[in-house]
């Protein structure tokens, strides 16, 4: 582990800058750019990003009951019994009974008191954080129904089967993080409705199918990292929409065709990271607007031609790799003096 930040589960939400920078320190952190090929390491997981914020946490009487698959959410009163049966079903879907934490849980009728769930002072489930706590199974279409929910962390866990397509319905999310589990199928296009989004986490799983051009909506999304799944067809041009984003993620997929010219519209990225892919053609002369960008990884594709003059206009570059790939540097003064 590299000792950085970038090993930790960290709360509180970083600055913008800062976070750009563990993301790239946590999957380039030795190698030289001039290195011979190789692969990038995969970007550790990123954690929590918030503390909760003014949540139900006041000591509430219990009712202690033997923990149970037929947990009565009649008998609680705390949150809306839709969104109590949300909660036993992701119990009962991912091996609740062998999870590394599992205190509260369908053993009282208090479910904002259950290890990992915060409420509302209004009585809504809004927060979710069961990362690393050794969950194994499927990801239920029931949560939902958590229409009030705004942080979902399900990271580091043994998940598998596809994302549910119904979590397209948590409009209020602002942080989705799945990565670093097992999950396969398609990246959902209902994704695309989460409109508060700012967070989306689906790297290390082995996710297939193409990028949702849906995603493209997202016009909150600051960071979306899908790197190290087995994505494939081309990277949507739609992406570039995303006004907002500071670290595009797309490495170690099998992802081909060109690099859309509409990425050089996200001007606050600070990563773009492409790199271990099957990218082909040349580098669109409008990444050269990114003007706030640090890091750029392009190695391990088929690109070609020569790099493009407007890339000197990226001033704040601290890292480019672009070895194993067909490019080659321009000849021009400027270039060379870059």
């Amino acid at each position: 582990m590299h000792p950085t930040l970038a090993g930790n589960r960290l709360s509180r939400l970083l600055p913008g800058l800062l976070l750009a920078i563990v993301l790239m320190a946590s999957m380039y952190a030795t190698a030289p750019p001039s290195a011979v090929a190789q692969d990038s390491p995969p970007a550790a997981p990123l954690a929590s990003i918030f503390d909760p914020p003014a949540l139900f946490n006041q000591p509430v009487p219990t009712l202690s009951v033997a923990p149970s698959a037929s947990y009565n959410c009649a008998n609680q009163s705390q949150v809306p019994q839709i969104q109590c049966e949300a909660l036993v079903t992701l119990y009962n879907s991912t091996n609740g009974t062998n999870w590394t934490n599992k205190t509260g849980w369908l053993a009282n009728n208090t479910p904002c008191l259950w290890h990992g769930v915060w409420c509302s002072s209004f009585g809504y489930v809004i927060e979710i954080d069961l990362g690393q706590n050794g969950l194994a199974g499927a990801i239920p279409s029931q949560l939902g129904n958590l229409a009030n929910l705004e942080e979902l962390y399900l990271y580091v866990n043994q998940l598998s089967g596809p994302i549910p397509a119904q979590l397209g319905n948590l409009t209020r999310l602002r942080v989705l993080d799945l990565g670093d589990s097992q999950l396969s199928g398609a990246i959902p296009a209902q994704l695309g409705n989460l409109t508060n989004l700012q967070y989306l986490f689906l790297a290390n799983n082995r996710l297939s199918g193409t990028i949702p051009a849906q995603l493209g909506s997202l016009a909150n999304l600051q960071y979306l990292l899908l790197s190290s799944n087995q994505l494939s067809g081309t990277i949507p041009a739609q992406l570039g929409n995303l006004a907002n984003l500071q670290s595009l993620q797309l490495q170690r997929n099998q992802l081909s065709g060109t690099i859309p010219s509409q990425l050089g519209n996200l001007a606050n990225l600070r990563v773009l990271s492409l790199d271990n892919n099957r990218l082909s053609g040349a580098i669109p002369s409008q990444l050269g607007n990114l003007t706030n960008l640090l890091s750029l990884y392009l190695h391990n594709n088929l690109l070609g031609g020569a790099l493009p003059l407007s890339l000197t206009n990226l001033t704040q570059l601290e890292a480019f790799w672009f070895h194993n790939t067909n490019l080659c540097e321009p000849g021009a003064a400027a270039f060379q003096t870059w």
